[in-house]
């Protein structure tokens, strides 16, 4: 927040600055509510609650997705349920690996009715994922995947089980919509320069301009940037040239970048500190609790930080209260292990 009220006082436009500020400030504030709110003996209401909601929306996008086909044999939609398909991609993530967690280790508490309704859950959530068509989401779902594999070597046998049966349903989609299967293979045989409208590639390209130019803006204010919420303010000062798909973007796509020039290195090296601090915590929680509730901040922190690099998620309410949530859980997860 210091960082925040220092970069906003020397922005281009002062005003956007504290704007800003006042948003990381509730932000916070929200954090450190959950954090004193929940109590280990509300985990178990709260994760059927989170699950239910999450499977439920799941089964939405899931109609989403595959109306356009039903209806007209169209091709397959993005799901995404009224938000943006990539922050819904994120939001579905982080809920997965909560689902994913209460499957490794079932809690104390647990009855066959519980464990078969997180494992019925699963299917929607991880099926809303796949068609939400988010690369970012993707990775994040194998970054939360390998911290729970390094992290918690006691789950790593039913872990392994989870990921064939995840690894089989990325292979059926792959088999059976073409527009899935180029959008995954886009990443490994990006189209350099393609912007064009239906292509596969045009995301990834317009991102990697929007990074050279997070790092243009970067180079010439290396310490204090150009401001916190001032990216879309100074974007054709640096980027006077007509830019691909000829829009002004107020990200930068990527939230270390975007930090950076923004914030300068004090705010990339702020939000590192805080990324590190809190995974470090969580890893804390988990080897003190061995609950499937810490289980869950273990392996959403990763995933989060990883999706990152392709959005600017926590500066986003739908995935930066989740995994608020999650590392509330983990604390309380602790209280009377």
């Amino acid at each position: 927040l210091g960082i925040c009220l220092l970069t906003s006082l020397t922005a281009y436009y002062p005003l956007k600055g504290l704007g800003q500020l006042n948003s990381d400030f509730l932000k916070y504030a929200c954090l450190f509510t959950l954090l004193l709110a929940v109590k280990k003996e509300h985990l178990p209401k709260l994760s059927v609650v989170y699950t239910a909601a999450a499977a439920l929306s799941g089964l939405f996008g899931v109609f989403e997705a595959v109306r356009p086909t039903l209806a007209v044999g169209g091709g397959l939609a993005r799901a995404g349920v009224y938000m943006n398909a990539v922050r819904y991609g994120e939001a579905m993530t982080i809920a997965f690996l909560l689902i994913l967690s209460r499957l490794l280790i079932p809690a104390k508490e647990s009855f066959r009715r519980e464990r078969m309704f997180y494992l019925l859950a699963a299917a929607p959530v991880f099926a809303a994922i796949l068609f939400s068509q988010a690369r970012g989401s993707y990775l994040g779902v194998m970054a939360g995947v390998i911290a729970i594999f390094s992290f918690a070597p006691g789950v790593r046998k039913k872990l392994l089980v989870c990921v064939v049966f995840m690894l089989a349903a990325v292979a059926g989609l792959w088999t059976a919509t073409p527009v899935f299967k180029e959008r995954m293979s886009a990443m490994a045989t990006v189209k350099q320069g393609d912007f064009s409208a239906n292509s596969a590639s045009t995301g990834i390209n317009v991102r990697i301009e929007l990074w050279k130019l997070g790092y243009k803006m970067f180079k010439a204010h290396p310490v204090v940037g150009v401001g916190p919420d001032n990216i879309k303010r100074v974007f054709k000062k640096f980027h006077p040239e007509p830019f691909p798909e000829e829009g002004v973007y107020g990200t930068l796509n990527n939230l270390y970048i975007h930090q950076a020039a923004e914030r300068g290195l004090p705010g990339l090296a702020a939000l590192l500190f805080l990324f590190v601090s809190t995974f470090l915590f969580a890893l804390k929680r988990f080897r003190a609790a061995k609950s499937p509730y810490a289980l869950w901040a273990l392996g959403a922190l990763p995933a989060f930080y990883v999706v990152n690099l392709t959005e600017i998620s926590f500066q986003h309410v739908h995935t930066s209260f989740a995994i608020f949530m999650a590392l509330a859980f983990s604390a309380a997860a602790e209280e009377g292990s």
